[in-house]
């Protein structure tokens, strides 16, 4: 129990906010998800980004160091992804992006806020951002077989990182009353993922079972393996090493049902990694967490 009870804090938060989107989705409730979505990405994940790395003590270095560590993670992790689907027989344009971008913002978020404070959900906000440009650039393109270019230069969430980079740089504040309201806009983005969380979660059926849990738990040994292998590489210490390795440990998101249903990609193998591989999570992310010592 001396173990456990240290990390009740921060899961608990978690498992509680997706439940609400579970028992909503089971008592049968409208839950509009494109304007979730739509205000999720477009109004409270913006001024998080710019709310948080805006106030928070991040210098310029941390941050492009942070960038980096984020490419080189999905970098080994599509790696080793590649490999897995080569040794294991498995269509690598369908399942190669499932396997490599886990849930950096829906779960990994509130990970690194309950976990680490303020400074690591900076750090793990600059995680998302680049992880969150790449996905929805290379890795639909990937799965859709054109460049998305235009996709990605629309999306709010690379403009505030641009004006947070720009912050940060210039050692800017910003007037304490657009900080005020940046925190308030951004404070309903963590509740709404983990919700939404839980009524995709609650909303996924679970097909081809045998597949779908290989599949998920890959992701999940993918992951940590390229977040493992990006701090040895890049030399990694302290705070910087514990968020990039609890990122690297998340489930497959659930933006890549979303995409695979969108081109055809095998969405029920898909639905089943995410469902599976969330729930063991669960589990592994709690290990993981007593591993680094939190």
């Amino acid at each position: 129990m001396s173990l456990v009870y240290p990390l009740i804090p921060i899961i608990l938060p978690i498992i509680l906010c997706a439940a609400i989107g579970v028992f909503w989705v089971r008592l049968r409730q409208p839950f509009d998800h494109d304007f979730v979505r739509v205000l999720v990405l477009s109004v409270g994940t913006p001024a998080l980004i710019v709310g948080t790395l805006g106030k928070t003590e991040i210098s310029a270095a941390q941050l492009q160091h942070v960038l980096y560590a984020s490419m080189c993670m999905l970098g080994f992790s599509a790696l080793f992804a590649a490999l897995s689907c080569v040794i294991l027989r498995v269509d690598l344009r369908s399942f190669l992006v499932p396997l490599v971008f886990g849930n950096f913002g829906n779960m990994g978020l509130p990970l690194c806020l309950f976990a680490f404070g303020e400074e690591g959900l900076a750090i793990g906000l600059g995680i998302f951002l680049i992880t969150t440009i790449v996905h929805f650039s290379l890795g639909a393109a990937i799965l859709s077989g054109k460049a998305m270019v235009k996709g990605v230069l629309s999306s709010p969430i690379i403009y505030a990182g641009a004006i947070a980079c720009v912050l940060i740089l210039n050692h800017w504040s910003l007037p304490l009353a657009l900080q005020n309201t940046l925190s308030l806009l951004g404070g309903l983005a963590i509740p709404l993922m983990l919700i939404t969380l839980g009524v995709s979660l609650g909303s996924l059926k679970l097909h081809a079972a045998g597949k779908s849990i290989g599949l998920g738990v890959l992701r999940l040994v993918v992951g940590l393996a390229g977040g493992f292998a990006a701090v040895y590489f890049l030399n990694l210490e302290g705070v910087e090493r514990k968020v990039l390795l609890l990122q690297s440990a998340t489930p497959v998101a659930v933006f890549n049902y979303l995409l695979a249903m969108q081109y055809k990609r095998e969405a029920d193998v898909v639905a089943g990694m995410v469902v599976s591989s969330t729930l063991i999570s669960f589990i592994s992310i709690p290990v993981l967490l007593y591993f680094l010592g939190v």
